[in-house]
């Protein structure tokens, strides 16, 4: 990222110009988003990624119609953008809103044409197989949205509930508690289920689900999930969170023995409980209840229960 930024070779100054010339004539614009250089004087690499988070957006048009249609150039600067937002310490957090409002305040002056601008945000920051996936820094994008917005824009709610939706269930803090029914009708709390080990798996899921079928197949076949369950080394509670509890009811013999299952009857998306984004959402608490990971693939939840030092 800093050696985009900086140009200081002639070299590779020539290379990109040689293939942006090269693209020039199918979109009309170079191929490359265009980073803001970096004065020489700036000798540390955190003021380095400072100056380009302050002057990221300086040469971009924001009103371009063929620009913004190049979706090659704006999800390279999209992506650059949170690269180098991930990459700043917690002590440049200014740096990085900074750029987060020039960036809304050029999507909301231009409303109607910005679409694709959102769309790779919402895409990288929000979506939890993105290689990019950051609740924190998509919250500092929902926090700057709302104050850009018209306080009557409809946006501005929409927005609003997703950051309090994000900020449940952080890493660190206590998993929100819900009411769910067990197969014999027996009414519990999430808090009030004894758990045994060190970790629960958490598993939100629809039977009927093409990717929650796949994905808990593999859970129901790795024998080393079942041993630790077996064991009571870790807890697997699965909720069916979509209201149809006669579809529940047609899969239960499926689901394994040694795992928790219950029927939550809607109260988790009525209550806006958890962000179910996708099923199945995967969540990893330790034995207090307390989230290590939040809405994480079950490869990385394996990971971590068995094989720690990864």
């Amino acid at each position: 990222m800093l050696s985009c930024g900086r140009h200081s070779k002639k070299t590779e100054m020539a290379e990109k110009k040689a293939d942006a010339t090269e693209n020039v004539g199918k979109t009309g614009y170079e191929a490359s988003f265009p980073m803001p250089e970096v004065p020489l004087m700036v000798n540390s690499e955190e003021d380095a990624k400072a100056y380009i988070m302050a002057h990221f957006w300086d040469g971009f048009r924001f009103g371009d119609t063929l620009l913004l249609g190049n979706k090659n150039v704006i999800s390279r600067g999209i992506s650059d953008f949170i690269r180098m937002s991930s990459s700043m310490t917690d002590s440049r957090g200014e740096d990085i809103r900074h750029g987060f409002q020039v960036l809304c305040k050029g999507i909301t002056e231009y409303k109607g044409l910005t679409d694709s601008l959102k769309y790779y945000v919402e895409e990288f920051l929000y979506n939890p197989n993105s290689p990019y996936y950051n609740e924190v820094l998509y919250g500092i994008y929902l926090k700057e949205m709302i104050a850009t917005l018209p306080v009557d824009d409809p946006m501005v709610s929409a927005y609003d509930f997703k950051l309090k939706l994000i900020s449940r269930n952080c890493v660190g803090n206590r998993a929100e508690d819900f009411y769910y029914f067990l197969p014999d009708g027996t009414k519990k709390s999430f808090y009030s289920t004894k758990t045994r080990g060190q970790y629960t798996i958490l598993v939100f899921y629809d039977p009927e689900c093409h990717s929650c079928h796949d994905i808990m197949m593999g859970m129901f076949a790795d024998k080393e999930l079942h041993d630790a369950v077996d064991k009571k080394w870790v807890t697997v509670v699965a909720i069916y969170t979509d209201g149809d509890s006669e579809v529940w009811k047609k899969y239960l013999k499926g689901m394994p023995e040694n795992w928790i299952i219950g029927d939550d009857r809607m109260a988790i998306k009525d209550n806006a409980l958890y962000d179910l984004k996708a099923m199945p959402t995967l969540y990893l608490l330790d034995k207090d209840k307390n989230v290590v990971l939040k809405d994480m693939p079950y490869n990385v939840i394996r990971k971590k229960i068995f094989n720690p030092t990864f």
